[in-house]
């Protein structure tokens, strides 16, 4: 075909013309067009993974048609219901997909607005293309990486045609369809997902985390999406494809990844200059600057016909460095350990649910396989300022804690910039001992109490000598490892002691759990190891009741108080231990216990 790229002549010292139009004005909902689907029609399988705003599933979508019952494999991405702020910008990304008709965008069936709003869409056999990349070691050939590439500038060259950004380009949003045998003759197949909630709406701190995929004009104006931006994007996704999936500058601080932009940093040259000089296109700092996707398609073409079969594989070593920003440690980076991605946590089940927050059952799979392990995740209620500060102390004083008898720190997950905080901790799948007491009663002598209650107690030791107070020790925050293993968790209440005193106030109790307090805590919100110590003893009445629901503490005070009220509650509480009143000796319990 004739060639149609666009000529950009400019001059020395003359500012760049005017740039692309606009990003369209956004739609009322009543505006919005997509298919409608019934979500008694809709199956949920297996999760996924996370997104910032949406927990996406594995589905089936069951229909009627003239050959009778027909169940398609579908992606189903819920949006969470904490961020209907987001939902009009959810909706309008479904809008603009189901508009749109190319064979390397991901095809969008319809919305289901019941319960929850969900996207579904085809399901893409290999999923994220950055996964497989990594997953691959290495293995995949440069003309696969190449072709690869191409794809996805014919679907951007679509969306530049049809004057619609997508905004949110990155090989994380590239779908492998087919994986090809370029031996063979058969290339790969790739498909652009939706770019969800726009970037427009997007906090501060989000937009910092999509550094470098995200353009330097949308972190300075997120108002500012236009074509441009994709070209950006597409020049950052290009470095990551032949970089084996990999983006060193995401594992950055925020700040750091600021900086880079701030001094108009450049990714680390790659070896094959014509590649390089691609990437440095695309990466221009200066919007109008950056070159059609017409004339990006050439200049692959260009490369494939290359003698590109004699290059070695691209990784993140094998690149240039070209200024100070990249020193080796930055290159050389990897994973951090402790920091989980949202996107590869895989919801499985609840594990429990309390009035400030949830733990839940999730998989830990970066490689998209099952392979990964089972961790627990803590996660808020609400992420208020003063809610998410007491987590962040709570998760710092659990990843200072390292004993036998205490549940095993993992690390943290960060969702929407650092705002969704998530705590990431072994999973022990035998749940709590209150739990675990009433279940198996009948085989549980009294020697195996003794011995959980000796781990507590050697597991309290520790903290104490950390100056550690628990503050919340009950049957329901011990977890069972195994039937000889009990641990200590649920640090929420924590709190490390200040040097120069023995004890600390509570100046905010909130709701607290009263029947298992020392009397000082009841009267002053005074907490020490001493009133840890008050609590253990109470645990110890637990373990030797099996946490019978009929003989729980609560149940037993609440018997010796009569009718009380619940403002009086604590009042009269006080006044059964100053009179002496204790919890009743445990049925066959022995009188040292």
């Amino acid at each position: 075909p004739p060639e149609k790229s666009n000529l950009l002549i400019v001059r020395c010292g003359v500012p760049c013309p005017p740039g692309s139009p606009p990003a369209p004005q956004r739609r009322s909902l009543q505006q919005m067009m997509f298919h409608k689907i019934d979500p008694q029609s809709l199956t949920r399988g297996e999760s996924l993974g996370q997104g910032s705003f949406t927990h996406i599933f594995k589905g089936v979508k069951r229909e009627q048609d003239e050959d009778g019952p027909r169940q398609t494999p579908v992606v189903l991405k819920v949006m969470d219901s904490s961020h209907r702020n987001c939902l009009e910008s959810f909706l309008e990304a479904a809008s603009t997909m189901s508009q749109l008709s190319h064979k390397h965008l991901v095809l969008l069936h319809g919305v289901s607005l019941g319960k929850d709003s969900v996207m579904v869409q085809e399901h893409i056999r290999h999923g994220p293309l950055d996964l497989y990349l990594r997953k691959q070691r290495g293995a995949v050939a440069t003309g696969w990486k190449l072709m690869v590439a191409k794809q996805l500038g014919y679907a951007l060259n679509y969306l530049e045609d049809k004057k619609i950004p997508h905004g949110n380009v990155s090989a994380k949003k590239v779908l492998l369809a087919r994986e090809g045998d370029m031996a063979g003759g058969s290339p790969p197949f790739i498909k652009l997902n939706d770019p969800g909630v726009s970037v427009t709406v997007l906090a501060q701190d989000m937009l910092v985390e999509r550094i470098p995929w995200v353009a330097p004009e949308c972190v300075s104006d997120p108002g500012s999406l236009a074509l441009p931006a994709d070209k950006w994007g597409f020049g950052a996704t290009l470095w990551e494809i032949f970089s084996g999936g990999n983006m060193p500058l995401s594992l950055l601080e925020p700040q750091r990844k600021l900086e880079f932009y701030q001094s108009r940093q450049q990714l680390p040259a790659p070896k094959w200059p014509e590649l390089a000089a691609l990437v440095s296109q695309c990466m221009e700092y200066e919007p109008q600057r950056r070159p059609c996707f017409r004339a990006l398609i050439r200049d692959l073409n260009s490369l494939i016909t290359s003698d590109y079969e004699l290059l070695s594989e691209l990784s993140p070593a094998d690149v240039t460095v070209r200024d100070g920003f990249w020193g080796h440690d930055s290159l050389a980076m990897t994973q951090d350990p402790e920091h989980f991605q949202e996107r590869h946590l895989k919801y499985i089940s609840l594990l429990g649910k309390g009035n400030f927050g949830s733990v839940e059952l999730c998989r830990y799979d970066p490689l998209g396989d099952s392979t990964g392990e089972l961790v627990a995740v803590k996660k808020l209620q609400q992420d208020s300022a003063k809610e998410i500060r007491d987590f962040e102390r709570e998760i710092q004083i659990l990843h200072s804690l390292q004993h036998d008898f205490i549940v095993q720190y993992r690390g943290v997950c960060y969702s929407r910039g650092m705002r969704g905080l998530r705590l990431v901790m072994e999973f022990l799948p035998n749940g709590c001992l209150r739990d675990f007491l009433q279940k198996n009663q009948p085989r549980l002598e009294h020697r195996t109490l003794l011995l959980y209650a000796w781990q507590i107690c050697k597991g309290m030791e520790y903290l104490g000598a950390r100056r550690c107070v628990h503050r919340d020790l009950a049957s329901r925050n011990i977890l069972v490892e195994s039937d000889s293993h009990v641990k200590i968790g649920d640090f929420g209440l924590a709190k490390l002691l200040p040097q120069d005193k023995d004890y600390y106030v509570v100046r905010e109790p909130g709701q607290s759990p009263v029947f298992w307090y020392a009397p000082e805590s009841l009267a002053d919100n005074i907490f020490s190891c001493a009133s840890d110590t008050w609590s253990f003893g109470v645990l110890l009445y637990e373990l030797f009741t099996y946490s019978s629901k009929s003989k729980s503490p609560s149940e037993e005070f609440l018997r010796m108080m009569g009718t009380a009220r619940p403002a009086q509650i604590i009042c009269h509480l006080l006044e059964l231990l100053k009179d002496n009143r204790r919890l009743p000796a445990p049925a066959g319990c022995s009188s040292e216990v």
